[in-house]
């Protein structure tokens, strides 16, 4: 009989911390759930998840909607999450 994996609990967490307006980029997101555990649920490498943590824009739709998921959230808001992440750090370097 297979086990069946028991999803890590910061997951709830981090649903909740997003329901409160708390969380607000993608980033955020690995403040509460360590990447190793994101990246062996999502099943990525974790070179491949490090470009992703990088530039969360690199992160399919696939992926992000996986992501959604696992943390019981709308695919929309995962989406949020990202674009908020992308368009501040455009921002930000346009800045400099």
């Amino acid at each position: 009989m297979a086990m069946l994996k028991v999803k890590d609990k910061r997951y709830t967490t981090v649903n909740n911390l997003i329901t409160g307006g708390f969380i607000k980029s993608f980033s955020q997101i690995l403040d509460t759930i360590p990447k190793t555990v994101v990246f062996r649920d999502l099943g990525m490498h974790h070179q491949t998840f490090e470009k992703v943590v990088q530039n969360p824009a690199k992160l399919s739709c696939e992926d992000a909607f996986k992501l959604a998921s696992l943390i019981e959230i709308d695919e929309m808001e995962i989406l949020k999450l990202i674009y908020n992440e992308v368009i501040v750090e455009k921002k930000a370097k346009r800045k400099k």
